[in-house]
């Protein structure tokens, strides 16, 4: 039953768009850090650092032109001088007329696709600058930076994971310190192109035909598997939960997000396979089947090391418990500890966020009006809970397996405790307490979010859901 219990929240976390969200085709995983622009953004100091981005990517959009032939928009030029000038509201304009030029909806592309990379980077950066405070940006992007050895590859999966290290690198377009890449858009030309065109004299990105040899392995492995599930309906499925997969035909077609980041996984897995002489970090916007084995905390983000782990060091664990322990300590104060139970969690969320009642808060206001901040470190801290998770359902013994299950259960504690109504913390963590059998504490999770967000059906069936598993374990 509990495993049963674990498929259905999993598939509720692909179905609801907890990891990702947004449009189906390929070219939307590019833009996906990137959602329309709200009605206003509040003015802000530009840091240095991103005038000088703005000078360092309009220089490379120039080169890029040149190098390919191409005569830019002056819409193009126009964004770079609203960026370098401050004006948001002229940036961000520009940025959505520019994106719809190289992704329209109907009609023709007026912007050259060589053209795009170079003004999405810059505009990423500077809504992370307007959207975070100053000293939480600096504290992320900053410490990414630190903590990544030079001529490192570094995957950045989410919005501040991928540009942060953009704002605060010495040369994000030559790949100092090291190189940034985000493993989110790969299966889209576009972006590979102009990757090509920044680092591809420096280390190996794959050509047109080597992208297009992973869509289509990735592809026929979709056809195969999704052909057995159909001669086979009482063996155990091999399309994964939220992977689209058709015959349309006589032909295999696949959409949605789950399919596009499984052809990213195998890209991802080309990049590393073919630069043998680089460390490689990464950080997790979607799990990448593969990458799990070779993966062990790393501050922010995680280590990605060359042979795969028989499990992770206990001095990598250690380390990593202490590293969010710390931050933790700051940001909400520090009463949250391994042992800390689940009902003193849900109390600190509900009064905290629902009540707004912050007479007993010892951590940083700051952090608490931080939604931007909060929802990220919490990404950031559930995807190391999920590495445990994952080992924890593939531990060689009792005792590593215990391990595993105490780290993802603090690990997922912190990350709820920093963004409660997170659908990908909340469905991770209650899939971990049912495999554990603690349906009481899965409910007290659930019950948390139904009171702070009510107005959202999901969480009032998974507590009619777990209520029901409470009622009757034997069915």
């Amino acid at each position: 039953m509990k495993e049963h219990f674990v498929a259905r929240v999993l598939i509720a976390v692909v179905c609801t768009g907890a990891v990702l969200g947004g449009s189906s085709r390929i070219m939307a995983a590019e833009a996906k850090d990137t959602p329309g622009p709200p009605a206003t953004k509040p003015s802000t100091t530009l840091p240095p650092a991103f005038l000088k981005l703005v000078k360092e990517k309009r220089a490379l959009e120039e080169r890029i032109a040149k190098k390919h032939g191409l005569k830019a928009p002056s819409q193009v030029w126009d964004f770079f001088t609203a960026a370098g000038k401050g004006d948001w509201a002229a940036t961000s304009n520009l940025f959505y007329s520019l994106k719809d030029g190289v992704y329209p909806g109907s009609g023709e592309r007026w912007l050259p696709k060589p053209l795009w990379g170079a003004i999405h980077d810059t505009f990423g950066v500077y809504e992370a600058i307007v959207e975070w405070s100053p000293e939480l940006l600096n504290l992320v992007s900053a410490g990414m930076v630190k903590s990544i050895p030079p001529g490192s590859i570094y995957f950045g999966g989410n919005a501040i994971g991928r540009f942060g290290p953009t704002l605060q690198s010495s040369s994000h377009s030559e790949g100092r310190p090291f190189f940034t890449l985000t493993q989110n858009a790969l299966a889209d030309e576009t972006y590979v192109g102009y990757l090509r065109d920044m680092y591809g004299e420096k280390i190996f990105i794959p050509g047109t035909n080597e992208a297009a040899q992973c869509i289509a392995q990735y592809t026929e492995d979709a056809g195969r598997r999704l052909k057995h599930d159909q001669e086979f309906p009482n063996e155990p499925r091999q399309i994964r939960p939220g992977e689209d997969v058709r015959f349309v035909g006589g032909k295999t077609e696949v959409n949605g997000h789950v399919s596009v980041m499984g052809m990213n996984a195998l890209i991802v897995k080309m990049i590393f396979d073919r630069n043998p002489r680089h460390e490689f970090y990464y950080e997790e916007s979607f799990p990448l089947d593969w990458v799990n084995l070779h993966l062990i905390p790393h501050e922010f983000v995680f280590k990605l090391n060359r042979q795969p782990l028989a499990e992770i060091p206990p001095a990598a664990v250690r380390a990593d418990r202490e590293f969010w322990s710390r931050h933790a300590g700051t940001w909400l104060g520090a009463w949250l500890g391994i042992d800390t139970p689940i009902g003193d969690v849900t109390n600190f969320v509900i009064r905290t966020f629902g009540e707004r009642n912050l007479k007993q808060f010892k951590g940083d206001p700051r952090f608490i009006q931080d939604g931007e901040a909060r929802k990220s470190f919490s990404k950031m801290r559930c995807a190391v809970g999920g590495l445990y998770a994952w080992r924890a359902t593939t531990a060689k013994n009792r005792e590593e397996r215990q391990r595993m299950v105490a780290e993802a259960d603090f690990a997922f504690r912190q990350a709820f405790a920093f963004a409660p109504t997170s659908p990908e913390v909340i469905f991770r963590y209650i899939s971990l307490l049912m495999m554990d059998g603690r349906t009481e504490d899965a409910l007290r999770v659930a019950g948390a979010a139904q009171s702070l967000d009510p107005e959202s059906g999901q969480w009032g069936n998974l507590v009619s859901e777990l209520t029901r598993i409470k009622r009757t374990p034997g069915d």
